[in-house]
């Protein structure tokens, strides 16, 4: 708790890491604003004390505002550099994301035609195969990631279109478990499926709320050690849909738990065990549901596994 402390109020570290100057920090500058606050009523009471004429301390107050105000407008200026920054950095992403969609789309359309398109007389051999194989993969995956950017860029703009219509959320469960058995296969996961029979209809964006189980029941093969089981489940408590995934796999350390849902927030397990991603499907997931008026919360354990929880209400129209 005591180095969680220090570790809060040491700003010069802190500076470094947003890339800012002392006199550019709101850290820094917050904490010299409380020390001059302090000095400054401080000096006003003995001065107060030492002389009866008010316009000493009168004079004391004036310096006392003036010292406050003109450090505020650098902490001002600190934090419109830092939300400056963070406005370029989401344009950056969204423009890169833009960019990169068309040649992915492309090579993936060109692997679709190889497969599909070969002349009868043309055949690859095992080798060939392989390395067409592991280009699609390749490409697959650097295009849900650019996907994911590109709509976390517009999540955070406030620019995503949600598109949403009544639909039967374990058929979209079923389809989600059905992509994902190739790379379970990978790994040796098992994926077990329980979907409690007459669910009630939700009303969602199909295409984003299949993002969100992608995201989660992907993360749970992801990160299940070879020859591990994942379980989804999907059921229906007090007009809410609830959906859970749970793995036996890595796991979350505790101390992180608090950051789990953070934007490109990876874990220390992440690294450890080489896993993919840059860290937003969390993050996309949480966004997606708060607008479907949902919400996504998790058990986990390191070396032990997790389960992620969502749950979706059901139409108030369907109450009748």
């Amino acid at each position: 708790m005591f180095s969680k402390f220090l570790s809060g109020i040491n700003f010069i570290a802190r500076c470094r890491k947003y890339g800012l100057g002392l006199w550019e920090c709101p850290n820094f500058l917050f904490i010299v604003m409380g020390v001059v606050t302090i000095v400054t009523m401080v000096g006003t009471y003995f001065l107060s004390r030492q002389f009866s004429d008010e316009g000493i301390t009168i004079m004391s107050v004036t310096v006392e505002a003036v010292l406050i105000v003109t450090i505020g407008s650098f902490v001002i200026s600190g934090v419109e550099k830092v939300a400056e920054a963070n406005i370029l950095k989401t344009e950056f992403v969204s423009i890169i994301s833009h960019q990169l969609c068309t040649p992915l789309s492309a090579i993936k359309w060109s692997m679709e035609v190889l497969e599909t398109e070969r002349e009868a007389d043309c055949k690859f051999s095992e080798k060939q195969k392989m390395f067409l194989g592991n280009i699609k993969k390749s490409n697959e995956q650097m295009l849900k990631m650019v996907t994911d950017l590109l709509e976390v860029a517009r999540i955070d703009q406030g620019r995503a279109i949600f598109e949403d219509k009544e639909l039967d959320l374990s058929n979209l469960v079923e389809e989600s478990v059905a992509g994902l058995m190739r790379s379970a296969k990978e790994k040796n996961v098992q994926i077990s499926l329980r979907i409690e029979p007459g669910l009630s209809r939700v009303c969602v964006d199909e295409r984003k709320i299949k993002v969100v189980l992608d995201n989660l029941i992907g993360n749970a093969v992801k990160y299940s050690k070879n020859g591990g089981k994942v379980e989804v489940g999907l059921k229906e408590e007090n007009r809410r849909i609830v959906f859970s995934v749970q793995d036996w796999g890595v796991g979350i350390p505790k101390f992180q738990h608090s950051r789990v849902f953070e934007k490109f927030f990876r874990s220390r397990n992440d690294s450890r065990y080489r896993t993919d991603g840059v860290g937003i499907g969390l993050y996309l997931a949480k966004a997606i549901l708060k607008h479907c008026g949902g919400e996504v919360w998790f058990d986990s354990e390191a070396e032990k596994g997790s389960t992620f929880y969502f749950r979706i209400p059901v139409p108030a129209a369907k109450n009748a």
